[in-house]
């Protein structure tokens, strides 16, 4: 029984240190990784990959300016909730036309299945921690 605790313990912990240290990451070095990756992934030339740069940056510190806490998202009026679905979609709408004026035909397709994939993958996430709780209603 001590050993499956101990055991326990020290998975948690090092699942907790693994999570810390990929959130250490500033900014700028967020960007700068997630630049390379599309550069690697759709061929940005040299111009293409300082647009993305640029439009990644401008993106990441819009988001983190607008970050909540869970407690601030509780107390929000349905109205506020509204307006922010709305402001968030709006960023979307914004986000995919800067990028379709950046990227080429074949580059701006590949990058909206990446995209379409990413999110694909964040909803299987959810629906695989649910059914790892026994929730199997949603």
């Amino acid at each position: 029984m001590k050993k499956t605790l101990f055991l326990i313990t020290i998975l948690t912990a090092g699942i907790s240190n693994a999570q810390e240290a990929k959130r250490d990451h500033n900014p700028e070095q967020m960007v700068s990784i997630q630049s390379k990756k599309m550069t690697l992934a759709l061929d940005l030339d040299a111009k293409q990959q300082a647009q993305v740069e640029k439009l990644l940056m401008a993106h990441t510190k819009e988001r983190l300016a607008d970050k909540m806490t869970k407690e601030d998202r509780s107390e929000l009026t349905n109205v506020q909730r509204f307006n922010a679905l709305e402001q968030m979609l709006e960023n979307k709408i914004t986000r995919k036309r800067e990028m379709k004026s950046i990227l080429n035909a074949d580059q701006y397709i590949k990058w909206e299945k990446m995209i379409t994939r990413k999110t694909k993958d964040k909803r299987k996430g959810v629906k695989q921690r649910r059914g790892a709780r026994g929730d199997r209603n949603n």
